[in-house]
């Protein structure tokens, strides 16, 4: 659950709000979620009110990467009665979970460097998710060896599915948030030259 606040303060006339309503999305505008923060309310003339609430964010949420930003924005929509509207937008972070960061922790012990942060819409069989893209992870291993390793994430209560994809093929694993030691051979498989 994320808190904020909504400022709203009227002019010399009351004001009357339809409603007003939380969206997160990507920098190119692809909807994570929509949440509603207050229904239909008069503001009196030169008052001003704050509106408190908790947003609920998905899991699946995509995760801000210091070295890789995946741009997410929170865009506040107010609707007045007679059809006007209102929006600003500003930056959204969401920080890794303990299932992210053992995940980075095993690729970087392992001899990969992070390359690319994207999101895309990719058909992921083996996990339960409610979005229709998912956050891909791109790494190099420190070797150089050709192809690297692309790796699908989505995030649930539990852990983080990893969806991994090598030249040797696909390989999913659940990185929890609670405990474990991930070794990276779980999301190589039969990595080649691999003894």
């Amino acid at each position: 659950m994320a808190p904020g606040d909504v400022h709203l303060r009227s002019g010399k006339r009351p004001v009357d709000v339809a409603h007003v309503v939380v969206f997160v999305e990507t920098g190119d505008g692809l909807p994570i979620m929509r949440h509603q923060v207050a229904g239909r309310c008069t503001l009196p003339a030169g008052r001003a009110r704050a509106i408190p609430f908790l947003l609920p964010v998905p899991w699946e949420t995509p995760v801000t990467w210091p070295e890789h930003p995946v741009v997410l924005v929170v865009r506040t929509e107010v609707a007045f009665a007679g059809g006007a509207v209102s929006c600003w937008t500003a930056p959204f972070q969401v920080h890794p979970s303990l299932g992210h960061r053992r995940l980075l922790e095993a690729l970087r012990s392992g001899g990969f460097r992070l390359e690319r942060v994207d999101l895309v819409e990719e058909s992921l069989p083996e996990v339960r998710r409610s979005m229709s893209f998912v956050q891909r992870m791109t790494f190099r291993h420190c070797t150089g060896r050709e192809g690297g390793m692309r790796v699908a994430l989505v995030a649930n209560p539990v852990g983080v599915d990893v969806v991994s994809a090598t030249a040797a093929g696909r390989r999913h694993a659940l990185v929890r948030h609670d405990c474990g030691t991930l070794h990276v051979a779980e999301l190589l498989g039969a990595w080649p030259d691999r003894a």
